[in-house]
């Protein structure tokens, strides 16, 4: 069964790879062949994700969508009191288990920028920067999303430290991830082209992001199974739950400012 799957992956991500190609011209065939590659891989592996170990909801937990973006926002009020820990706790578990969950399974377009899950495409910049701003951050979805991943990184550090990752194998660089970062959730940018969420959660990495590769959706993986995340070898993270600044901006509501490309 196994080298059935193995095969079918490698025509399907072929194919996918020659479409990409034509249509993005900038495209550089060994990159792709990389991902393939990692896809091949991890489907010669164990994969299978009890996600409840790991705290992790993969469905809305009830309530429409703008209600929960309304009580999320509401929240920031009564988190002033508590502690920078917990603020953080908190932010972390709207964002995981209140407004991620809704947008599973939303379709992946690079033009996407709906501001609806599961209606319309998203790019893996709206993704990231309309989540954000629908939980309250103060950031312009589309001047965030537009940005090279550095800059986003940079943005969303509100002064802040961003951690640099650049290793010379995958297994390097998420040794180094795994040591740089606390328990939380962190923005990270990938190379010069992918964006997304990256979750340290019982010293497990998770990659939350709309995916241009299979699924061609958003989606959570590990991240030493992501095909896409594992095709990079540099990486801007920004911890966002672990962050003061940023966690202060988000509770007084105040703007983010975008750092543009000169």
């Amino acid at each position: 069964m196994k080298k059935t799957s193995f095969l079918a992956c490698i025509i399907l991500c072929g194919v996918f790879a020659i479409f990409l190609g034509k249509k993005y011209s900038g495209s550089k065939p060994a990159f792709y062949a990389k991902v393939i590659a990692k896809k091949a891989e991890s489907l010669l592996e164990s994969d299978t994700i009890n996600w409840a170990d790991f705290d992790i909801k993969l469905k809305p937990m009830g309530g429409n969508y703008p209600q929960i973006c309304r009580e999320a926002k509401n929240k920031r009020k009564w988190l002033a009191s508590k502690e920078a820990s917990e603020i953080g706790e908190y932010f972390e578990t709207m964002l995981m288990d209140e407004i991620i969950p809704f947008w599973y399974g939303t379709k992946w377009d690079f033009y996407g920028h709906t501001d609806t899950p599961g209606e319309g495409e998203v790019a893996c910049g709206y993704f990231v920067s309309t989540t954000l701003q629908h939980i309250g951050v103060g950031v312009n979805r589309y001047q965030l999303a537009q940005q090279t991943p550095e800059n986003e990184a940079k943005s969303l550090a509100a002064g802040g430290k961003v951690i640099e990752i650049s290793g010379e194998s995958t297994s390097e660089n998420l040794i180094q991830i795994n040591k740089s970062i606390g328990n939380g959730i962190c923005f990270v940018g990938l190379g010069q082209s992918h964006v997304g969420y990256l979750l340290k959660r019982k010293e497990a990495l998770f990659f939350i992001h709309s995916s241009y590769f299979s699924p061609s959706a958003v989606t959570i993986e590990l991240a030493s199974k992501s095909p896409v995340f594992c095709a990079y070898d540099k990486y801007y993270i920004v911890e966002l739950s672990n962050n003061k600044a940023f966690m202060q901006r988000w509770l007084n509501n105040e703007s983010i400012e975008v750092i543009k490309t000169q």
